[in-house]
């Protein structure tokens, strides 16, 4: 199975267009830009599973020759799939820039579809222009077996109604028909269970969300005054951080993605990175590429 990081960034990206933080200055001055969360996946090299719909899917096709038409095709795409961890406008918008294929199978909860439908209707709005097919999990698609990993979450876009919450966010269990290798899939990840950790153990590699590495990040950067799990992620470090959760799992490749412009992880010096590295876990960059 192949794992292609098209986007490794939280919502805005690095540099965010409106934000003048350390991190987003040194990109601009370094030119090292990464695009908002999305991945592509495959089990034959030929068809392609999308997991969630980037702002930024232009820039993304265009840096990975495998989505682009073969030649001597004029029009076509080989993503066999759409998959939508939730309904978040950092993994939804892309949606719309798919608008000239004739036809769109999308993989979702009942509540991302509905929230998609009512709250915010880009369904419908893309419909108008495409033949849009809505399925739910567990599916088998391009050789690729699809289930949910169910993560409570008091967090909702606030375009959702307040008492949708089950389904909203959910992480993906990627499993090859044929090599039987398992990638668990969260960029979003607003809490740990007891559940969650039985259904990631033993996979072959998991990619989590890596958001924050501080409860308070956002506050003590003067960016705002929600803190971490607030906004629906578990920070990396402290005592109950997802740092101190991975080193207790049989994974043996573990990846972060879905990184805040605040996180002092995106600093190749800085001591935040160096004990994430320390416990052999990868900071995910825009193209990297897993195989399994």
């Amino acid at each position: 199975m192949h794992i292609r990081i098209l986007g490794s960034a939280a919502g805005g990206g690095v540099p965010q267009w409106n934000c003048n933080c350390a991190n987003c200055r040194r990109a601009r001055h370094t030119r090292s830009f990464l695009t908002q969360s999305s991945a592509a996946v495959s089990a034959d090299g030929k068809q392609w599973l999308l997991l969630n719909a980037s702002p930024d899917l232009l820039y993304q096709f265009a840096s990975f020759p495998p989505l682009s038409p073969a030649a001597p095709k004029l029009r076509g795409s080989s993503v066999a799939a759409i998959v939508l961890t939730d309904g978040e406008m950092d993994h939804v918008l892309g949606l719309l820039s798919l608008r000239e294929q004739k036809k769109l199978r999308l993989i979702c909860t009942r509540a991302v579809k509905r929230l998609l439908t009512n709250e915010f209707p880009l369904l419908p709005t893309l419909g108008k222009y495409c033949r849009v097919r809505c399925d739910t999990f567990p599916v088998q698609i391009a050789g690729v077996s699809i289930s949910k990993l169910e993560l409570p979450t008091e967090k909702a876009p606030p375009y959702s109604a307040p008492a949708n919450r089950r389904g909203v966010v959910i992480g993906l269990r990627l499993e090859s028909i044929r090599s039987k290798r398992v990638c668990a899939y969260l960029p979003g990840l607003p809490a740990i269970t007891k559940d969650l950790s039985e259904r990631v153990r033993g996979s072959d590699c998991l990619i989590v969300d890596g958001t924050f590495w501080s409860e308070d990040e956002m506050i003590s950067s003067g960016l705002s005054s929600r803190t971490a799990r607030k906004m629906g992620h578990v920070p990396i470090g402290g005592s109950r951080g997802s740092l101190e959760w991975l080193r207790t799992l049989d994974v043996p490749r573990k990846i972060y993605t879905h990184i805040n412009n605040s996180n002092p992880i995106l600093r190749k010096t800085s001591r935040e990175r160096r004990l994430v590295e320390q416990q052999g876990i990868a900071i995910s960059h825009d193209g990297m590429d897993i195989r399994l």
